[in-house]
């Protein structure tokens, strides 16, 4: 009997251990929102008319994505969480994460009737936090208010986008791009504009690495 109490014991805080592990690995989908700072910087090189290729860093800003966009703008879209005052309390910021990327065309008779692309930025998780929340109602002890913003632009291949998400949401400014002009004119020139980030903690290697097994296994 008291083998049997320990095994269950062991049990209990293994399956205690996995749910905060995979609710973790929802939040490290998100990052703190404390000040301003950079979330991500924008590129465009023309294939066709009103088609574009986008190229796209965030996170650490050390790989650099592409996608096609169709007409004369580009937006960018993030979801924000705030939680309830005492996480607040305990220290734990509220947070956002990038949730789509798209094209749009300034004329609404053009944005009803011409093709539109977008791309899905955020990646899933086996528990969304935010979707949990709001499935417990009246017991949900988390998050006090999700929200979106965007932030959207004309389309320009001469020029850097440079989003930053603030305390109020995202916002944009717009640089020359000086690399596409002194390649043009000295052949490649690599520039950073930003450091490459260093390795996540233990708790979120471990946090993603229970949630990539279990969505793997029930093919989510």
């Amino acid at each position: 009997m008291k083998r049997f109490i320990n095994t269950s014991i062991v049990v209990i805080l293994l399956l205690g251990i996995s749910c905060i592990a995979l609710l973790s690995a929802s939040v490290y989908t998100y990052s703190s929102l404390t000040s301003e700072s950079l979330v991500a910087d924008l590129r465009f090189s023309m294939i066709d008319d009103q088609h574009y290729l986008a190229k796209l860093r965030t996170g650490d800003f050390c790989v650099e994505e592409q996608f096609q966009v169709i007409g004369d703008q580009w937006r960018l879209d993030a979801e924000f969480i705030k939680w309830k005052y005492w996480a607040l309390a305990l220290g734990l910021d509220s947070q956002y994460r990038l949730d789509r990327f798209e094209g749009r065309y300034r004329s609404t008779n053009e944005q009803n009737f011409r093709p539109i692309l977008a791309h899905d930025l955020k990646k899933d998780t086996f528990f969304d936090i935010g979707r949990l929340s709001k499935s417990m109602g009246a017991f949900n002890f988390l998050i006090d208010a999700t929200y979106g913003s965007s932030t959207f632009n004309d389309i320009d291949t001469t020029s850097v986008f440079y989003i930053y998400r603030t305390q109020t949401g995202l916002i944009t400014r717009i640089k020359e791009d000086s690399m596409s002009l002194r390649r043009s004119q000295t052949g490649l020139v690599v520039e950073v504009t930003h450091p490459c980030g260093g390795l996540p903690s233990y708790w979120e290697r471990f946090s993603v690495w229970v949630d990539d097994k279990l969505m793997t296994r029930f093919d989510l």
